[in-house]
């Protein structure tokens, strides 16, 4: 009798609160994306504090869908999407190696809040877990509707970085202070979808978009950013080559790119004319590649400091191989500040511009070990999946952001990313929005039936 009460409340209270606790979900998601997009940094940061430690925009949204989705998973769809999840194994490995660097961060370290800064760098992994739940129960025009909006937002970024370089100054504090990392972003899922459209108009504006933001790209000046968006460009040839049915697509891409290399030296050479400092600054980037140790020019200065940091870190991480230090364990560069580098002196550490370092230092190689398992499994069901999938615009999607999620591995060798919320939680974001356009496509009538164990 008991058992069938509950029953009965579940299905009132799902019938009458589920579609509620569904748009909730989903527009917290998408107020974070924008928000992210648009202001990065300064968005994440809510000037509050509880207990002393500071309250930021992700952990509070976290919570927020965390608890509306557990709402769901108790009185409306019992947990059904988390067991269509795939990777389960691998995360429980991963969440077990996180609370074991955790408490010993709590046991040995006094910095609360450094402590959960640094957990950081696992637990934005939820969010994995957070779009499958929250994007799995909306309609498919609503799934646009992200694509949409950030589409626009990542174009507003790149048109106000163009008026500012044309002497047009629009200000708004924190407006595109990470612009170059979603432009990026949006650049690689345009040049993908370019090589699938047929309309001729779609193809001309998606082109001219698609070239706006390549320009917006090197004008940004970001040197890790430049090797990241070509090893991602490299890997959708490569994609387009392994993956069976895309010969169209293939034969389009190498269209693009060469149609684009004669129109990016000519914007080189009326950039030489009209801003012949901001030329400079972007050959002094390039030559920085050729240059690292010279210590001639401010990148090669960067580089430089990146490279005795790492070295310095690995060697303690010798000491502490397996585990790791845990969570809140400062790590300052003694070379660098004996050279008269001043970078992180003033808080006490500093961040180590490597993923890699990041988890050995915290988690130890079982950390890291745990991450390419989560990694590499992913990507090993996704191109099966592509590999079967017979609907090409299915494919030309998933290969989209599945170069999206290559792009920001890359990108963090180099930049603090994973370890920050309006950067590393898009690794995560995205991983999960794939897996809700496969189950969704497999949950089609007369579709394949491919769902994920």
């Amino acid at each position: 009798m008991s058992i069938n009460l509950i029953r009965e409340c579940k299905g009132i209270i799902g019938l009458k609160h589920g579609n509620l606790i569904n748009s909730l979900c989903y527009f917290f998601l998408l107020f974070l994306i924008i928000g992210f997009n648009l202001f990065a940094k300064s968005f994440s940061k809510l000037h509050m504090t509880f207990l002393g430690i500071p309250i930021y925009i992700t952990e509070t949204i976290i919570i927020f869908i965390f608890v509306l989705c557990l709402l769901r998973v108790l009185f409306v769809d019992d947990g059904k999407l988390i067991l269509r999840s795939p990777l389960k194994l691998e995360f429980i490995l991963f969440y077990l190696i996180f609370f074991i660097s955790l408490f010993t961060g709590f046991f040995l370290y006094q910095d609360l809040a450094y402590i959960l800064r640094q957990s950081a760098l696992f637990y934005y992994s939820i969010f994995y877990f957070l779009v499958i739940l929250t994007l799995s129960h909306i309609g498919n025009l609503r799934l646009k509707f992200i694509f949409v909006l950030f589409f626009s937002s990542c174009n507003i970024v790149a048109f106000l970085y163009i008026l500012n370089l044309l002497g047009i100054k629009i200000s708004i504090k924190g407006l595109g202070s990470a612009g170059y990392f979603y432009i990026s972003l949006l650049l690689i899922i345009e040049f993908v979808y370019l090589t699938y459209l047929k309309r001729s108009i779609l193809r001309t504006i998606f082109f001219i978009d698609t070239l706006l933001l390549l320009v917006v790209t090197i004008l940004y000046g970001v040197r890790g950013n430049w090797v990241a968006v070509l090893i991602t460009i490299f890997s959708i040839w490569l994609l387009f080559v392994i993956i069976p049915g895309l010969k169209r697509e293939f034969n389009n891409f190498n269209v693009i790119i060469f149609s684009f290399v004669p129109i990016i030296i000519f914007f080189g050479v009326l950039l030489s004319v009209d801003k012949p400092d901001l030329l400079l600054k972007i050959k002094e980037e390039f030559l920085s590649f050729f240059n690292i140790l010279s210590g001639r020019t401010l990148p090669s200065i960067n580089a430089r400091w990146r490279l005795i940091t790492w070295r310095e870190m690995f060697d303690g991480i010798l000491g502490r191989p397996v585990f790791g230090y845990g969570f809140g364990k400062k790590f300052i560069s003694q070379t660098t500040l004996n050279l008269g580098w001043t970078t992180g002196l003033e808080e006490g550490w500093v961040e180590a511009h490597n993923y890699c370092l990041s988890f050995l230092y915290r988690s130890g190689f079982l950390g890291l070990g745990a991450f390419f398992m989560i990694i590499g499994s992913f990507f090993k069901k996704i191109v099966s999946f592509l590999r079967i999938c017979k609907e090409e615009k299915i494919k030309i999607i998933i290969i989209s952001l599945l170069c999206c999620i290559i792009y920001i591995l890359v990108l963090g060798f180099f930049e603090v990313v994973l370890e920050i919320p309006y950067l590393g939680s898009f690794l995560w974001i995205i991983m999960g929005l794939v897996i809700v356009i496969i189950n969704n496509y497999s949950d089609s009538e007369n579709r394949l039936k491919y769902h994920f164990n």
